[in-house]
């Protein structure tokens, strides 16, 4: 996978607009849930490939936050994006998972600089419907609003049904979307439309303007 996604670099010298997704995959998601997320996944594959800039310079990486954290699907291209099948157990190491998320980021940025190719401030999206059940969540929410602080990433959080927009809100200066049912749809058209926008800046001096949000409960 290493080997693949340097030759991705090489051949590819566009500049990068990094995004990692934290999707919540606990037990809580199971049933209807999980069958959305899987859903708007597909959608976001679908509308993002069909942005040829977007396509090229967005660079997508999938952390599952259920029972582990672990990465389902490592950094490519948008083009190339295959999205996985997430499967809800266990319970929500949303700090291990985040802090995860961090760890890749800078473990990208340096190969970004090796391979000569250019990049905008990276974003993690992160989206639960539940309160983190590891140890140590604060220290890594707080660890991730730092990093923000000193622009090194920009965060977004999305609640889901029931989520905890509080504890939530703990990981990113930007309010907590709250998420309108769980038809994830509306939401994954939002951000392929939003990557689409950040992916076409020169540098990280210009403003996003990002679209409505037409998917919250507010």
């Amino acid at each position: 996978m290493v080997q693949e996604l340097d030759i991705e670099l090489v051949n590819n010298q566009q500049q990068r607009q990094p995004c990692v997704l934290v999707l919540d995959a606990s037990y809580s998601m199971q049933g209807t849930r999980i069958e959305q997320l899987n859903a708007g996944l597909k959608i976001f594959e679908q509308n993002i490939k069909d942005d040829d800039i977007a396509a090229e310079r967005v660079q997508t990486l999938i952390i599952k936050c259920g029972g582990t954290a672990e990465v389902v699907s490592d950094w490519t291209d948008a083009e190339n994006f295959d999205p996985p099948n997430l499967l809800a157990v266990g319970g929500t190491p949303l700090g291990e998972a985040v802090k995860l998320a961090r760890d890749e980021i800078e473990k990208r940025k340096v190969e970004y600089r090796n391979a000569g190719v250019v990049y905008l401030r990276p974003w993690i999206f992160i989206i639960s419907d539940g309160m983190p059940t590891d140890d140590y969540w604060e220290k890594e929410a707080n660890d991730l609003l730092n990093d923000e602080k000193q622009n090194k990433l920009t965060t977004f959080s999305v609640a889901v049904d029931d989520g905890d927009v509080d504890i939530l809100s703990k990981f990113s200066q930007r309010s907590v979307v709250h998420m309108k049912g769980i038809d994830f749809s509306k939401m994954f058209v939002w951000l392929s439309k939003s990557m689409k926008m950040a992916s076409r800046k020169v540098d990280d001096s210009e403003t996003t303007n990002l679209p409505p949000v037409d998917w919250s409960s507010v």
